[in-house]
């Protein structure tokens, strides 16, 4: 997996969370290699929700182009 860039505000928030409620299930601060795992988990979480949304995206593009017919814009009347 690559390192994420250029995190939203809500990825970095949901980071946090994943720690904060690691912490909270055992009880103590975790240790350096317990974070390491949360947090890359987290990161694979993140970048399967990125890939799903393109997915869509791709989805939706293809749905609006089939339902899409130009025609030729019509000038007010004077």
């Amino acid at each position: 997996m690559t390192r994420l860039r250029d995190l939203t505000p809500a990825e970095k928030q949901f980071l946090d969370d994943a720690v904060a409620a690691a912490e909270r299930a055992s009880g103590k601060k975790l240790n350096q290699p317990n974070r390491h795992i949360v947090l890359s988990r987290a990161r694979a979480q993140i970048e399967s929700q990125r890939h799903a949304d393109r997915q869509r995206a791709v989805r939706e593009e293809e749905r609006q182009q089939a339902e899409f017919t130009w025609s030729r814009p019509r000038s007010p009347r004077r």
